[in-house]
């Protein structure tokens, strides 16, 4: 993944186990177990959001796990209401923001360092 040591090492392989686990219950007939998967996948990319801010990456580099925040959030409101999915993804971003905090780690080395305090631009 290129992330230069940021994450644990077990985390990966966890996480695709998990994703997994997540994918099939999005098709269960049990609201719950959908609406526990909802907030898992919410959690999960909200802390991939965090997870590439916290290493200077591109701030576009966001879009793509965005996206299924508002897919979790929309499935969320469809099963429930609108109220409880703005309430269940501020929960979800909170511990996001726990999770990135122990255990994502910010660049040590000074090239690394100058890449997350810049912006690249894509024609420069």
């Amino acid at each position: 993944f290129r992330d230069r040591g940021a994450m644990p090492s077990w985390f990966w392989p966890v996480a695709g186990v998990v994703l997994l686990l997540v994918a099939s219950a999005n098709f269960s007939t049990n609201d719950n177990v959908v609406l526990a998967a909802q907030a898992y996948i919410a959690a999960f990319h909200t802390g991939a959001v965090m997870y590439h801010r916290r290493l200077g990456d591109h701030p576009a580099a966001g879009l793509a796990p965005g996206v299924f925040i508002l897919l979790a959030f929309i499935v969320t409101a469809i099963r429930t209401n609108v109220l409880i999915a703005c309430l269940g993804t501020l929960v979800c971003t909170a511990i996001a923001a726990v999770l990135c905090k122990i255990l994502v780690t910010p660049p040590d080395n000074i090239e690394d360092r100058d890449r997350a305090n810049s912006h690249s631009h894509l024609l420069t």
